[in-house]
């Protein structure tokens, strides 16, 4: 039997009729040395059009690939899948849409003979028609790789997408989803996490594989709601923040007698259990909101947790965007160890002009020690936004100012953005609101830089990755 070209429509289910082997068990008889494989279906997957679903059956094979290219492009080939008994499901990402494709798919034993498929034909579908804009308006040796992003929309949009580009601007990768995606990454893992919904119900983080495929969702302990600015997922715990509504009178304040207040807390959890659980209604004061923010009204916003980083001792950097504050917690005992920035700032701020930073986004501890943000800026006068890194000395406690980055020219987002530091010592930075990504070298040089082209519609973060899978 051959087998037949198929279009992205139709699955192909075949027997292997020709094969290559490659052994290097030598005086066993074939029947024992190599995989017997049975069937292959090759299937368009039903979330992403530049993706492909591979499915082997198998007797005697411990791990498969598939090795793939287009039309006079270079070879390329998927990580490899184990097998769980006679069976193993493979994703092909990252494909080309409207493009013609020739994948082999190769099985292997555990001693390391293989076999090989013929070819077989897969063609890609057009994209969506209505993912959002985007395009590359700078491209100057960046790194390698891809760039995820989430497009939040300030109003109802059905262009609410999660989405990975190559450095061309091409989209890669995408999930589509009912609401706003506030919080896309992907996670040390490998698994990919983003704050949406997919049902018309309440939001939550969704776990997906590279494949879009939702393996869990997770949410904050009840009877919080989750909140959508944050998920770590370490091991087998997972970070986030719940939010807490309080009756409270503030009349001590200058608020009302009974103010509705927004309390976050951060909590450490494992499937069904919470671990730990710290609230801002014990260690804050309303009145540590910055200057902006109203304490008068009816609803009371005064912390406003959106960024979480893990040390590694265990313990946890919160951000505080209204209180313009970074609070170092104690997973121990729940203490507050430091709080960088805000009206009770434990350091001295050195060698920035700016003193500090305000409405803070997306802090990130650095391999050096430092720790880098996204400064909003809102409260500068006049308001600019920057990626600043400082070094913090946590027993003299101060913030030296060693790097920033502002556009050029300036951009401004008075909400959402974050920056991440690459390995090659490059930048890259999410200007939300000014929907510009840019990645910059360390003397501020400019590599690439990626505009959301859709009115409305802002990228809340953007993470550079290595590689879809």
């Amino acid at each position: 039997m051959r087998f037949r070209p198929v279009n992205s429509r139709i699955a192909l289910l075949a027997i292997l009729s020709a094969f290559v082997l490659n052994s290097c068990d030598q005086g066993i008889t074939p029947e024992r040395a190599f995989p017997v494989v049975s069937s292959i279906a090759v299937e368009p997957n039903p979330l992403n059009v530049v993706a492909a679903i591979v499915t082997i059956r198998a007797t005697g094979a411990s791990t498969a690939w598939v090795e793939y290219r287009e039309a006079s492009g270079p070879l390329l080939r998927t990580p490899s899948s184990a097998f769980r008994g006679n069976i193993t499901t493979i994703d092909v990402l990252g494909l080309r849409p409207k493009t013609s494709y020739e994948f082999h798919v190769v099985v292997n034993t555990e001693k390391g003979s293989s076999v090989a498929s013929t070819p077989l034909n897969f063609v890609t579908e057009a994209l969506p028609s209505d993912l959002p804009k985007l395009f590359v308006s700078s491209s100057s040796s960046p790194s390698p790789g891809y760039v995820m992003i989430g497009i939040s929309p300030s109003q109802p949009s059905d262009k609410t997408y999660a989405m990975i580009v190559d450095n061309g601007g091409n989209v890669v990768w995408y999930r589509k989803f009912i609401a706003a995606v506030a919080d896309f990454q992907k996670q040390p893992n490998g698994h990919y996490t983003a704050y949406s919904s997919l049902d018309g119900g309440a939001s939550r983080f969704y776990e997906m594989d590279g494949g879009g495929r939702v393996l869990r969702e997770i949410t904050a302990d009840d009877p919080l709601n989750t909140d959508a600015h944050e998920l770590r997922v370490i091991g087998n715990h997972y970070y986030l923040f719940g939010v807490e509504l309080r009756a409270m009178d503030l009349t001590l304040v200058g608020g009302l007698s009974d103010a509705t207040v927004r309390g976050i807390s951060v909590e450490k959890r494992s499937e069904g259990s919470t671990l730990f659980r710290w609230t801002t209604f014990d260690h804050f004061d309303v009145s540590d909101a910055a200057p902006d923010i109203s304490i008068t009204e009816a609803q009371v916003n005064p912390w406003h947790g959106n960024a979480l980083e893990v040390e590694e001792d265990g313990n946890i950097l919160a951000s505080f965007r209204n209180a313009d504050v970074i609070t170092k917690i104690d997973v121990t005992t729940g203490a507050v160890i430091w709080k960088l920035g805000g009206k009770n700032n434990d350091f001295t701020f050195i060698n920035d002009q700016l003193s500090g930073f305000s409405h803070q986004h997306g802090i990130r501890r650095l391999q050096n020690g430092h720790v880098i943000l996204f400064d909003n800026g809102n409260l500068h006068n006049p308001p600019v936004s920057r990626a600043v890194e400082y070094a913090l000395d946590e027993t003299a406690r101060t913030a030296t100012l060693v790097w920033e980055y502002r556009g050029v020219p300036e951009l401004y987002s008075f909400a959402v953005g974050n920056a991440q530091r690459l390995e090659n010592g490059n930048t890259l930075i999410c200007f939300g609101l000014a929907q510009h990504v840019l990645e910059v070298d360390g003397e501020g040089g400019k590599k690439w830089e990626l505009i959301v082209n859709e009115p409305n519609h802002y990228p809340y973060r953007a993470f550079r990755i290595d590689s879809l899978y």
